[in-house]
């Protein structure tokens, strides 16, 4: 590897909430630079960084408005949630959360933002004021929740919970967990293919995806992945998830639960996520790029240059 993994356990292992997948191609990646201190604007077409964003408290995870035009991220170091005007290339809000703030996810339908603390048994809960987003309080889950994934209708949140082993079923209306559901080792990345009925984790220690269908409320499936898979996105009938020790994206049949085969794509890949198009854009935190996935052939197209200690844990495409 380029670049020595011991950091701070806070940021040691970080995984995808939930991938959106846009109806359309992605025109830009908001990519967490962490060791950077930015987020930065990719255009995917010119294959360039076109816009730095200062923000502070190393910049993690990050979901993306309704709209597209606003990004939320989360500031590890910072304590806190940083609001960005994506058109204007500004912070225009900063919020101050306790704990570690690590996964985020929005409500479809705006007006709520949740986020994960890392070191607790919470996830917190902001809600817009006065066009302000504000802390507005909090729900209780296991044991350092990181990825978020919420329902289309906003009405059910899904946390993977680190140290519990386990995802949690909200309800996001009561604020209250409703179902815990016994996953893999170590789940950080949770996923959602709500059309399907299902959410996939991806479990950093057993090297392995758990298949959880949603109706049943169990585990129903285990695929085995690279070593330390992270974050899981799906297009074109499958689903890829990036194995940050590996340096591979594996990539898996959503129908037969199958392992189809391994990507090589940069150092310690971690945030992932998938255009209308068939195309998936990974992060690579040791090597400052961005990998261009094709779905169906499963190559390379293209590897773009990102800031310092790219992440994009979360909703990054727009």
């Amino acid at each position: 590897m380029k670049r020595d993994r011991g950091r701070a356990a806070l940021a040691a292992g970080l995984a995808l909430a939930a991938t959106a997948v846009s109806a359309a191609p992605a025109r830009e990646a908001i990519v967490t630079a962490q060791l950077g201190g930015a987020v930065e604007v990719v255009d995917l077409a010119a294959g360039k960084v076109v816009r730095s964003i200062p923000v502070d408290g190393a910049p993690a995870g990050i979901a993306l408005s309704p709209d597209r035009k606003r990004a939320y991220v989360t500031r590890p170091e910072g304590h806190g949630l940083a609001v960005l005007d994506l058109d204007a290339g500004r912070v225009v809000s900063e919020v101050a959360l306790p704990g570690g703030p690590l996964g985020v996810a929005a409500d479809p339908r705006g007006g709520t933002v949740y986020v994960a603390d890392w070191y607790g048994h919470r996830v917190l809960v902001l809600t817009e004021r006065n066009g302000a987003l504000a802390p507005d309080g909090e729900i209780e889950v296991g044991a350092s929740p990181s990825g978020i994934a919420v329902s289309p209708d906003g009405a059910t949140l899904y946390i993977a919970n680190r140290e519990a082993d386990s995802v949690s079923i909200v309800d996001a209306a009561a604020r209250r967990q409703t179902k815990v559901i016994p996953v893999g080792q170590h789940p950080f990345g949770i996923t959602l293919d709500a059309a399907a009925g299902r959410a996939y984790t991806a479990n950093v220690m057993s090297d392995d995806v758990s298949v959880i269908d949603l109706a049943a409320g169990r585990e129903i499936g285990r695929i085995p992945t690279g070593r330390r898979p992270y974050v899981i996105a799906l297009s074109q009938g499958r689903g890829f998830v990036t194995d940050q020790y590996a340096g591979s994206v594996t990539a898996f049949d959503l129908v037969t639960l199958k392992p189809i085969g391994d990507v090589e794509v940069g150092d310690h890949p971690e945030g992932i996520a998938a255009d209308g198009e068939g195309r998936l854009y990974v992060a690579n935190w040791g090597d400052n790029t961005l990998s261009v996935l094709d779905a169906r052939s499963l190559k390379v197209l293209a590897t773009l240059p990102t800031g310092n200690g790219p992440r994009s844990f979360g909703d990054f495409l727009r």
